[in-house]
């Protein structure tokens, strides 16, 4: 395939999704909460109110793996910016090189029943800046198995009923292993591993219903392989997204930044995104530290 088309063809798949009908595992059935555990709800409450930093930045390396083959590397920043219950992220493809200007915009409310909204900017053809409907929120960005809400930094609270499972260890913590079960929607739900003091995420299984009704499969899990701490505000140093078919995507930290001032508010509109990459590249020289240090 020639370069010019390989390289749109991978900008059309910024919003294409992987899952398909394939499954990685069976889920168990849903089990009471067990006594002595918190509520779901104050959990994400209390995750939704970590501290991450604001503003702040964040460059990582995305790898698409075959089993232990890598197929494709990019290079991603993300920047954002909480005012109030409101959080926005901007993320930026830095490499390759053949497709700068591929961006988005994540704007997210718990409160709000829509959850989060989503503006896409591909650089190939009219080059408008799109809205991306919540049906395709779960597509695999760039190709991979991450999707839209696998990389917003809190949870919804409006919409979701959320119930405690029980719990598991994972990187040596405790975690309550959360259930949310989304208003109106019967045949998918997630599970999440919260840690508390400090509240962290630290996986996610994405399930789907079995015909028959009652019981659930596991179509996608992510774990949380490394954490670290910068002026008191936390981020995870290597994300693994597991995939059917020996499929995988790793996210690896490569810069962080949690208190990054120059992220001024005009970045996070969605008119800003034609000409973002080069306004990412220019706030870096400014800072003086352009990746930060994992």
């Amino acid at each position: 395939m020639p370069r010019e088309r390989s390289s749109r063809s991978l900008q059309l798949r910024f919003g294409a999704g992987l899952l398909g009908t394939l499954l990685v595992a069976a889920g168990p059935a849903p089990a009471a909460e067990p006594t002595g555990a918190p509520r779901g709800e104050a959990l994400v409450a209390a995750y939704n109110h970590r501290p991450f930093g604001n503003p702040g930045r964040r460059q990582v390396r995305l790898e698409l793996r075959s089993g232990e083959q890598v197929t494709r590397t990019f290079v991603v920043s993300n920047l954002w910016r909480r005012q109030g219950e409101e959080v926005r992220t901007v993320f930026v493809l830095e490499e390759p090189v053949g497709l700068k200007g591929t961006n988005y915009l994540l704007v997210e409310d718990p409160g709000d029943s829509r959850g989060m909204q989503v503006f896409l900017h591909l650089p190939a053809g009219e080059r408008r800046v799109l809205s991306v409907q919540p049906s395709r929120f779960d597509e695999g960005l760039l190709g991979s198995d991450f999707g839209y809400r696998d990389l917003r930094l809190q949870l919804p609270l409006a919409g979701v009923r959320y119930e405690v499972r029980g719990q598991e260890r994972m990187l040596g913590r405790p975690v309550w292993v959360v259930e949310a079960i989304p208003e109106g929607e019967a045949d998918r739900r997630s599970r999440y591993y919260l840690s508390e003091a400090p509240v962290l995420l630290l996986g996610v299984d994405h399930l789907r219903a079995l015909p028959g009704g009652g019981r659930f499969e596991v179509v996608k899990r992510l774990r949380v392989e490394g954490l670290r701490q910068v002026d008191g505000a936390w981020t995870e140093t290597r994300m693994v997204m597991q995939a059917p078919e020996g499929r995988s995507s790793v996210l690896t930290l490569e810069g962080f930044q949690p208190a990054y001032a120059v992220a001024r508010r005009e970045l996070f509109e969605p008119g800003a995104l034609p000409g973002l990459f080069d306004a990412v590249a220019r706030l870096a020289g400014a800072s003086g530290q352009p990746g930060g240090s994992p």
